[in-house]
């Protein structure tokens, strides 16, 4: 799992996709809801929309548990969402950090260090 959809964006779909986050970012800010924020953006592509979400939920939990230290409940309820779509959203975040460094680690030492990880 990658983000393979991103590195294929145009330079000015990559703009519109920062644009996009930043916007949601700022509605989460001044008190809106996630999806209330997320009805801000004016995307007609629907994959690109999907992924926009998708990644905004993601750099918001990960500015409000990781870096502020909120706790999963607290990002829940600031962004009204359940807590297990907040909790679903960081294990997702997780796993594609443990991907990227099982990834990064066999393109340094080679497959060989493979052996004993189940």
């Amino acid at each position: 799992m990658g983000n393979e959809w991103y590195d294929d964006l145009k330079d000015d779909n990559a703009a519109f996709y920062e644009e996009s986050i930043n916007r949601i970012r700022k509605g989460v800010e001044q008190d809106m809801t996630f999806e209330q924020a997320v009805s801000l953006m004016d995307v007609n592509d629907d994959r690109l929309k999907a992924a926009i979400i998708d990644d905004a939920l993601k750099v918001l939990i990960a500015e409000m548990h990781f870096v502020d230290k909120k706790p999963i409940e607290d990002v829940a309820k600031k962004l009204r969402l359940s807590k297990d779509v907040v909790l679903k959203a960081r294990q997702e975040m997780l796993d594609s950090v443990e991907d990227a460094a099982i990834e990064a680690y066999k393109k340094e030492h080679g497959q060989e260090g493979q052996q004993g990880n189940a």
